[in-house]
This record gives C-alpha cells, sequence and structure tokens, in this order.
C-alpha cells in the first residue's frame, strides 16, 4: 500500500491476502509531495480473524519521506496570523497532526486504527541539522501517535553514532514509535555501533513488533530494500541482509510463534515509474509477491 500524498481512503476485502493501493497516475514533484504532508488512509476488511467470528475492519494512516518537514512551506509574505486559511502555506506537523486526529475519530467506531511511517522521516530541512541532539522528528510522530516507523537511507545521513543518539534522545523523553529494522545489522564490532546496540538490548529498535488491538494481532516488521540501502552512505558499519529474505523470516516468525491475523511490512523500497507514468512496479510490489505472506505493505523512498 502506497502513501499517495493526499488522503484517499481504499477499501480491500479478503483473508491471508496482500492488499495494494493503486499507484498514483501522475507524479508529484518532490516539493509537492512535501508541501502536501497528509497521510494517506486505508480501511481494510477482514474476514475469518482468529477469534472474532466474523469480518472485522480496520484502518491504517501512514506516511513516508516527510524530511524534517516540521513546519509547512509557503510564501511567507502571503501569512496572516490573525485569520485562518488566507494563505498557500501547505504541510507540516501541526496540519498533519490535526489530519491524523480527524481521520482517527472519523475511523475509530469502526475498529482499530493504526498509524504507521515508511522512514525518511529526518533530514531534508534545516531541521534535520538538530536530529542527533534534539530528534524532533521522532518525538513528533510519537506525539501523533505514530506506532513504528523504520529507517530510509536518509536517516543514515549523520553515521550510525547520529542514529544512534537521535533515538536515544527521543527514548529518554519518552517520545518514540517503535523503530522496526529487520534487515538492518549491527552485528560489526565497532564503537560507532554501541549506542544502537544499546537501544536494541532496551527494545526501542527491534525486528518486528506485535499489536493487539479490538481483536485482531496485527504483526509488524521494517526493511530497507536493495536500492535504498545501496544510497545510504552514511551507514558506516551498519550492514543490510537481503529484504526479501528476512520478509521470508519474519512472517514466519510473526504466523507461527507470534500467531498474529495481519502482516504489515514497512519497507523503503520504493516503486519505479513506466513507460506510462503509472507507478506500478518496484521493490515496495515485489516484495509481496515474493513473500505472499505479507497481508499488507507500507512503502517509502520513491516519494509516490
Amino acid at each position: 500500500m502506497k502513501t499517495r500524498g493526499r488522503g484517499d481512503e481504499l477499501a480491500a476485502a479478503g483473508s491471508g491476502k496482500q492488499t495494494t493501493a493503486d499507484a498514483p497516475r501522475g507524479a508529484l514533484t518532490r516539493r509537492e509531495f512535501l508541501a502536501i504532508s497528509t497521510a494517506a488512509g486505508a480501511t481494510i476488511f477482514l474476514t475469518g480473524c482468529a477469534g472474532t467470528g466474523g469480518k472485522q475492519t480496520f484502518t491504517i494512516l501512514h506516511t513516508n519521506d516527510i524530511h524534517s518537514n516540521l513546519i509547512g512551506m509557503g510564501p511567507s509574505s502571503d501569512y496572516t496570523a490573525g485569520a485562518l486559511n488566507n494563505d498557500k502555506t501547505r504541510g507540516g506537523f501541526a496540519r498533519l497532526a490535526t489530519l491524523i486526529r480527524q481521520r482517527k475519530a472519523a475511523r475509530k467506531d469502526l475498529g482499530p486504527v493504526l498509524y504507521l511511517d515508511a522512514g525518511d522521516y529526518s533530514m531534508g530541512t534545516a531541521f534535520g541539522s538538530a536530529n542527533r541532539e534534539a530528534a524532533g522528528e521522532l518525538q513528533l510522530l510519537s506525539l501523533m501517535g505514530c506506532e513504528a516507523t523504520t529507517f530510509g537511507n536518509h536517516e543514515f545521513d549523520l553515521g550510525p553514532e547520529g542514529i544512534g543518539q537521535s533515538i536515544g534522545v527521543a527514548a529518554k523523553a519518552g517520545r518514540v514509535p517503535a523503530v522496526l529494522v529487520s534487515n538492518t545489522l549491527f552485528a560489526k564490532d565497532d564503537p560507532t555501533l554501541a549506542d544502537l546496540k544499546r537501544l536494541e538490548k532496551d527494545g526501542v529498535v527491534r525486528r518486528y513488533l506485535v499489536i493487539e488491538r479490538g481483536g485482531i494481532r496485527f504483526g509488524l516488521f521494517g526493511v530497507i530494500g536493495k536500492e535504498a540501502s545501496f544510497c545510504a552512505v552514511g551507514a558506516g558499519a551498519i550492514t543490510f541482509s537481503d529484504p526479501i529474505e528476512t520478509a521470508r523470516e519474519m512472517v514466519k516468525i510473526l504466523r507461527e510463534t507470534e500467531k498474529v491475523d495481519v502482516i504489515i511490512a514497512l519497507s523503503h523500497g520504493g516503486m519505479v515509474k513506466g513507460a506510462d507514468g503509472r507507478y506500478i512496479d518496484g521493490e515496495d510490489v515485489q516484495l509481496p509477491k515474493a513473500v505472499p505472506g505479507i497481508d499488507v505493505v507500507i512503502g517509502g523512498h520513491s516519494h509516490t
């Protein structure tokens, strides 16, 4: 399921089958995408859920590639502090938080609502330079109710120590979503990985997460795609395992050991633009094809 930059709601039916959103017909520019900064949503119907005795409905709100856009974008000269909605400023976390709150309120009586993020939450504006010291992006995601995110390639821009320091700041403040990094490895004996290893031991950074809500067990994991990991030039001593092989391992654990009803993959792999201008292929599409046990893919990286 791909974030489309605008809040389109989707419905799908079935049990044990992957669910993906239609790809957008036209590509947004990076500025347009970041300026919009809204949460896409999907409403899914689940049949045969263990212990429910019938059809269950749940909603996923999701974002990706927010890139430290903490404030809105627009001509500052058009901004009027004394009136609402009379300028062209778009996006920013305050507007995003309002939209998420509204969507959650609208869907809460229909079943569980999850808010997830597919990575590249940092770097892209001047706020990103304070990521190590303030971890504003992670803290604000947490305050907006984001339950899990994953690494995009830009999370590595400040190196392993920068990532560890940033997540540590957010964790110390008690405002951090679960960071799911199933195929991101801190196995090397390297001092730059010390903070990440500690956070992994503490369960802040983890391979998967189980959320039980409204009688449904959700199993979540996160992978960074091959192309995105190639772009992670600041990864240093961090290594990456194959995303498809890792996904198969996660699905096996989540189905057989954790006994989840729904498996959601946060995949920072991206989409590829076809000859007709549509985004209908790419790593975020190939992943559930190669690993049929995945029910939902929340994708990022290609800003589509």
